[in-house]
């Protein structure tokens, strides 16, 4: 609460949404793009503390201007032979499970590129690549899953900022996402919803279709990976859902340090998937 000329004024809880992508190049099997929602209030402090505890752990000959990029702890050369995988393996995981142990919502979206054949004539429309197409759908979805749960769970006069990482040939088209849901809403048919292991079992498809925004602002903030300790969490989480779905090694380790377990996504597949999960507190 605020206080204004002798009265008391209710001010609505800010949510941030912490956005960055994997996997966007041309030869990668899918794209992933992560959405962090935050509590301006409750979780942005306490993620940042636990981002410089994860990160004191870099060795001193290698922490002088290191920014964390999760592509580069684990395979980097520079890293190999001076950095035990051991040690670089707990450091991603430590950053992948912050969203779990703050209690953060995690929106995820992934886009496979097997699938790029079907978006070939669209993205010649707007002059971007197939795989180009493929990471702006997916930031589309992903924004739109994030603002489904904010409506669903946040008080009713909560809004949503972005923050994301900077790409900057992808700009001028992924500033454009949050105000292209907001006036024109999706919605998806039931026969274009893949059926859950969920809904087998309840029978029926226990799904929305429902693909709009009315809670996040137009305006999305770009910054660089090392200007936002937030930003550089949802590097990790992307990379970990992308060595996920691509079917790599340590892949499930990595999920269940987003989300607990990963069960919540053995339902992804092609051409594309998106949703949004609390975090379960312990991995089982």
């Amino acid at each position: 609460m605020r206080h204004a000329s002798g009265c008391f004024v209710v001010v609505g809880q800010m949510r941030l949404i912490f956005m960055d992508e994997a996997g966007t190049s041309q030869q990668e099997p899918v794209t992933v793009v992560v959405g962090i929602i935050a509590n301006a209030d409750l979780h942005v402090t306490p993620a940042e503390a636990l981002v410089a505890e994860a990160i004191g752990a870099v060795p001193a000959d290698l922490a002088e201007g290191f920014v964390f990029h999760a592509k580069t702890v684990f395979g980097s050369r520079r890293y190999q032979d001076a950095w035990a995988m051991h040690d670089r393996l707990q450091l991603l995981k430590r950053m992948m499970s912050i969203p779990r142990r703050i209690g953060m919502a995690v929106a995820v979206s992934a886009a496979w590129r097997d699938a790029a054949v079907h978006v070939a004539e669209a993205a010649a429309s707007t002059g971007m690549s197939n795989e180009q197409f493929q990471h702006y759908l997916a930031f589309l979805d992903c924004l739109s899953i994030a603002d489904r749960n904010i409506r669903q769970y946040a008080e009713h006069n909560e809004l949503a900022a972005v923050i994301a990482e900077d790409v900057p040939e992808m700009r001028k088209y992924l500033k454009l996402t949050a105000r292209i849901r907001r006036d024109h809403p999706s919605y998806f048919k039931p026969e274009h919803l893949r059926w859950t292991a969920e809904d087998e079992a309840l029978g029926y498809l226990n799904q929305s279709g429902d693909m709009r925004i009315t809670r996040i602002r137009p305006a999305v903030q770009f910054v660089g990976k090392a200007d936002d300790p937030l930003v550089q969490v949802a590097d990790a989480v992307a990379f970990g859902f992308r060595r996920y779905f691509a079917r790599q090694k340590f892949g499930e380790d990595f999920v269940r340090e987003i989300i607990g377990n990963v069960d919540q996504v053995r339902d992804f597949g092609s051409p594309s998937s998106t949703g949004c999960f609390w975090p379960i507190p312990n991995p089982s």
